[in-house]
């Protein structure tokens, strides 16, 4: 079990850093041209293999604990607390894979069905989110219980992703070119997911002797995401509706 679990974070490792690399290419390359959509749909496919092998590694912690970490590092007083540990961290990895998964899934999807939302309101769409909601939910318990700090600011951002998904699916109507938007936004919130899991995973050790450093890095990506797809939402929507008024 140790062996597999290994194989898939390494594996889960070489795609998210692919990945990361990648974001960058649609981002500065002509909106719907030829190398934006070949780049962007490279993204795509290694972002879904990263987050769902993300989503396999942190399961099977989740349900077999002691069979990935048999053995208990010596700082930790009692089996039950380094089961708790293990338990908060892997399904805060658990809920930001889920998060990616969702942002690129519904990403590509609205651009594959634009105004046509009907595919968007089946089961075989909607699991998705609900899951992330489910596992947020849990999360955010977790944090408040325990004090996480990252889950405590985390876990709301993933159950308004979801909520929002859903919304978005159901809502009677909407606005010219909203599709767009939703492409837009989700593509950068996947973006701001990946790279917070890096810092907050695989990149933490940077800033180890730093606390409010570490803690900076966790959240510098949605400091920077979270405007810039409001900034992006409000550009297409103007250019959509130009005679529609952006409240500020």
């Amino acid at each position: 079990m140790q062996n597999i679990h290994s194989a898939i974070v390494l594996f889960h490792i070489i795609c998210g850093a692919i990945s990361l690399l990648l974001f960058w290419g649609p981002c500065f390359t002509k909106k719907g041209g030829k190398q934006h959509k070949k780049v962007g749909n490279v993204y795509l496919a290694t972002m879904t293999l990263t987050s769902v092998s993300g989503v396999v590694s942190s399961s099977l912690v989740l349900l077999a604990p002691l069979l990935i970490f048999p053995t208990m590092p010596a700082h930790f007083e009692s089996v039950e607390y380094f089961l708790a540990y293990l338990q908060g961290q892997y399904i805060f990895l658990l809920m930001l894979s889920l998060l990616v998964w969702n942002n690129v899934r519904h990403a590509k999807r609205v651009l594959e069905v634009k105004v046509n939302r009907g595919e968007l309101r089946k089961v075989e769409y909607l699991w998705l989110p609900t899951a992330l909601f489910v596992v947020a939910s849990i999360a955010l318990y977790q944090g408040i219980k325990y004090n996480i700090t990252l889950t405590q600011i985390f876990a709301p951002i993933a159950l308004f992703n979801s909520f929002g998904i859903v919304r978005y699916a159901f809502k009677k109507d909407i606005a010219k070119g909203a599709w767009v938007i939703q492409h837009i936004g989700h593509i950068i919130g996947s973006g701001i997911g990946a790279y917070t899991a890096f810092f907050a995973f695989g990149g933490r050790n940077l800033f180890q002797s730093l606390p409010l450093l570490q803690i900076g890095s966790w959240v510098l990506p949605s400091l920077i995401g979270v405007p810039f797809i409001i900034w992006l939402s409000r550009k297409y929507f103007t250019l959509f509706n130009p005679k529609a008024r952006v409240s500020a």
